[in-house]
C-alpha cells in the first residue's frame, strides 16, 4: 500500500504509538510487584457471570465474543465524573470532539461511528432522539450508575438499531443491608462551576429503595456555555415470596445550555437551548422454574428539546430561529430465560409507540414533522460452551415502523486456548434508523472483529482486536447525503497489576476508511469523523491505608481532516483527579477531592470556531458516605 507524505508520517505515528504500549508492557513486568498481585484482578474473569449487554443474558467474560468494555461505579468515583461524558473521554476507541462546559452537548463515536449510531440505554430506556437518532451523553448524570457496559461494533441482533454499539448503563440498586444510608457530595471550580448530589439507599423488610438527584451548574467555561441540570431518578424494588423481583423506577432532567457563539463559513452566531425528559420504567422478574426465568418490562419516555438561534452582529444577539421537538415513547416487552452461562437461550419480543414533531415557532410558525409509528421486533440469542470452545449465535426480526423491516444476526465463538489467554470473533449484520428528517431507508452495516485477551505475561493484562465494518447508505449529518464506506482498523488495551500503589493503562485505536463507491480514503470532513488514530493513558494511584486515591488520564485524537477543515488536534488533554478521605479507617469520615482538566490546555475538536475545548480548569469539593 502506498501512502501520501502526510499518511506516511500517520502510518510511522501509529507503529511508534504501538511501541509505546509494548513498552509499557515491557516495563509493567519488570522486578518489584507484589508477589501475590492476582492476574484474574486484571481483568480476564473466567468464572464470574458478568451482566454484560451483548445477549441481555449474564456472561463470564471468557464467553463474550465482542469488543466489551465494563466501567463500574468505582472507576466513575475516582475521575470525579459529572457526566457520561467525562466517563467516554477515558474509554479506548471512543472520541469526543471536545468536552466543554459539564452538561453542555458533546459528540462522540466509537471506533469511527458517528454517536448518531451508538445506543444509549439506561435501565434498558432508550435515551436517543428520534430526530436525529442521538443522545446526549452530556445530559445524563453519573451518581446513580452502578455501571456502564460498552459493546463497541454492530450490536442489532440483541438491540435493535446500534449499527455502530450500545452503551448500557446500570443504575444503583438499594442497599439491603441497613433501613438507611446515603451520600452528600458537593464541588465548585472556575466560573462558578459547581455540582451538588444527594443519594439515599436502604430497605425495610421486602421492599428496597434507591434515590439520587442533585444540580450542576456553571456561568460558563466557554462564551455563551453556561449551564444549568437540575436532575433527580430512584427505584423501588419489591421481593415477593415466590422468588419474584418488582423494580418501579423513575428518572428526569431539566436543563438550560449556551451551545455555540462564534463565527462560522462567515456567519455569526449564538445558541441557548434547552432539555427536558422524565421517564418511568417497570421490570418483574421471576423465576419459572429450575434454570427458566421470566422477565416483563415496560416504559414511558417524554423528551422536549428547544433552541433559540440567533445571529450575533455587532455584539447583540438578532433573533434567527426558535425550534422545538417533542418527542414520547411507549413500550413493553417479555423475556424466557433458559440455562446457565454456559449453555443458556433466551428468547423475547418487543412492542413500542413512538412519535415525534419538530416545528418553528418563530419568526414564523413552521410545522416541519409529524411523526408516529408502532414498532416490535422479536429476537433470540444464545450460549453453546463444549470444553474450551463456547459458540454465540443471535437473530432478531425488527419492524421499525418507520422504515423497511430488518433481520439482523450475528455469530460469535471464543476458545479459551490456555487459562489465561482467550481467542476471540464475531460476525453480524446491523442496521440504524433513519432520521424523520431524510427520505432514505435504513443504514446497514456488516461487521467482522476478531481478537485476544491475555494474561500469560506476569502482572499484565492486554487485549486486541481487528475491526472490519462494511457501512451502506451511511447518513451524513449536515450535507444531508449518504455514502457507502469500509472501515477497518485494530485496537489495542493494555492494563498493569498494582506496584506501590501505582499502575498503568493505555488504549491504542487505528482506523482506515474507504469510500467504497470511488476507492478514495475518507477523511473528517463536515458531516463526518474519521479518527485515523486515538490513543488513551492513564496512570492510577491507590493507597487505601493513606486513603490516598489518584488518576492521570490522557486522551489524543488525529482527525485525519481534509485541508481547510475546521477540524483541530493540538496536543494531549491530560486531566488529573485526586481524593483524600481524611480518616481512612473511620466509615464516617469525609473524602476530599480535587480535578485539574486539561492541564496544558490543549485542542481536539471538529469546529475550532464552534466547539473549542475548555481550557485548564480547576474544581474541589468533598463528599460524605452516611
Amino acid at each position: 500500500m502506498r501512502y501520501t507524505p502526510g499518511e506516511d508520517l500517520l502510518h510511522k505515528f501509529s507503529h511508534l504509538l504501538l511501541l509505546v504500549l509494548l513498552a509499557c508492557s515491557l516495563c509493567s513486568v519488570a522486578p518489584g510487584y507484589a508477589a501475590d498481585a492476582p492476574a484474574s484482578a486484571l481483568g480476564l474473569d473466567n468464572e464470574t457471570p458478568e451482566a454484560a449487554p451483548v445477549a441481555r443474558s449474564p456472561r463470564p467474560a471468557s464467553k463474550i465474543a465482542e469488543n466489551v468494555t465494563v466501567v463500574t461505579a468505582d472507576d466513575i468515583a475516582r475521575l470525579n465524573a459529572h457526566t457520561l461524558a467525562d466517563v467516554l473521554q477515558t474509554i479506548p476507541g471512543i472520541q469526543l470532539d471536545y468536552l466543554r462546559t459539564p452538561t453542555t452537548f458533546t459528540f462522540f463515536g466509537i471506533q469511527g461511528t458517528h454517536n448518531t449510531t451508538v445506543l444509549v440505554l439506561v435501565d434498558g430506556v432508550r435515551q436517543n432522539d428520534f430526530q436525529l437518532d442521538m443522545a446526549e451523553p452530556g445530559l445524563i448524570p453519573v451518581q446513580q450508575i452502578e455501571r456502564i457496559e460498552i459493546v463497541k461494533g454492530a450490536a442489532s441482533a440483541a438491540w435493535g438499531s446500534a449499527l455502530g454499539g450500545v452503551i448500557n448503563i446500570v443504575t444503583k440498586s438499594p442497599d439491603w443491608e441497613r433501613p438507611s444510608g446515603g451520600l452528600l457530595s458537593g464541588s465548585i471550580g472556575r466560573r462558578a462551576t459547581a455540582d451538588s448530589r444527594l443519594e439515599l439507599s436502604g430497605a425495610a423488610g421486602s421492599i428496597g429503595y434507591y434515590l439520587a438527584g442533585g444540580n450542576i451548574r456553571s456561568d460558563g467555561l466557554r462564551p455563551n456555555n453556561g449551564t444549568e441540570l437540575n436532575h433527580a431518578s430512584g427505584k423501588v424494588v419489591w421481593r415477593d415470596s415466590a422468588g419474584g423481583v418488582l423494580t418501579v423506577g423513575g428518572a428526569g432532567y431539566n436543563n438550560h445550555h449556551g451551545m455555540d457563539e462564534g463565527t462560522t463559513g462567515g456567519w455569526p452566531v449564538h445558541d441557548d437551548a434547552s432539555r427536558s425528559l422524565a421517564s418511568g420504567s417497570l421490570k418483574y422478574t421471576r423465576p419459572l422454574a429450575e434454570r427458566l426465568t421470566l422477565d416483563l418490562d415496560g416504559y414511558a419516555l417524554d423528551r422536549m428539546g428547544e433552541a433559540d438561534l440567533n445571529d450575533r452582529i455587532a455584539g447583540e444577539n438578532l433573533p434567527y430561529r426558535y425550534t422545538r421537538v417533542n418527542e414520547s415513547s411507549r413500550g413493553a416487552g417479555a423475556r424466557l430465560s433458559w440455562g446457565d452461562s454456559s449453555r443458556n437461550l433466551v428468547a423475547g419480543a418487543e412492542f413500542g409507540h413512538d412519535r415525534t414533531k419538530s416545528e418553528q415557532i418563530a419568526p414564523t410558525s413552521v410545522l416541519w414533522f409529524d411523526r408516529d409509528w408502532n414498532r416490535w421486533a422479536a429476537y433470540a440469542n444464545g450460549t453453546l460452551s463444549i470444553g474450551r470452545v463456547t459458540v454465540l449465535p443471535g437473530v432478531r426480526f425488527d419492524h421499525t415502523g418507520i422504515a423497511s423491516d430488518y433481520t439482523s444476526v450475528t455469530l460469535g465463538a471464543t476458545w479459551q486456548a490456555t487459562g489465561k489467554t482467550l481467542l476471540r470473533a464475531y460476525g453480524a449484520r446491523g442496521y440504524g434508523l433513519p432520521s424523520p428528517v431524510q427520505k432514505h431507508d435504513l443504514m446497514h452495516v456488516s461487521t467482522l472483529q476478531a481478537g485476544f485477551e491475555s494474561e500469560e505475561l506476569p502482572f499484565l493484562w492486554i487485549k486486541g482486536t481487528y475491526f472490519f465494518n462494511r457501512l451502506r447508505d451511511i447518513e451524513l449529518v449536515g450535507p444531508g447525503t449518504l455514502s457507502n464506506q469500509d472501515r477497518q482498523g485494530f485496537e489495542m488495551e493494555g492494563r498493569t497489576a498494582p506496584w506501590l500503589g501505582l499502575s498503568l493503562t493505555a488504549g491504542y485505536t487505528f482506523t482506515y476508511a474507504r469510500d467504497a463507491d470511488s476507492g478514495t480514503r475518507v477523511k473528517t470532513a463536515n458531516g463526518q469523523v474519521v479518527p485515523s488514530h486515538l490513543l488513551k493513558m492513564g496512570i492510577l494511584y491507590d493507597e487505601a491505608d493513606l486513603g490516598v486515591r489518584g488518576a492521570l488520564t490522557g486522551s489524543h485524537v488525529v482527525w485525519n481532516a481534509v485541508e481547510g477543515d475546521l477540524s483541530a488536534s493540538r496536543g494531549m488533554v491530560w486531566d488529573l483527579h485526586l481524593s483524600w478521605k481524611v480518616k481512612p479507617q473511620a466509615e464516617l469520615s469525609p473524602v476530599l477531592f480535587f480535578s485539574g482538566r486539561n492541564l496544558f490546555s490543549n485542542v481536539q475538536t471538529t469546529d475550532a470556531e464552534l466547539y473549542v475545548n475548555t481550557p485548564r480548569w480547576f474544581e474541589g469539593g468533598v463528599r460524605w458516605n452516611f
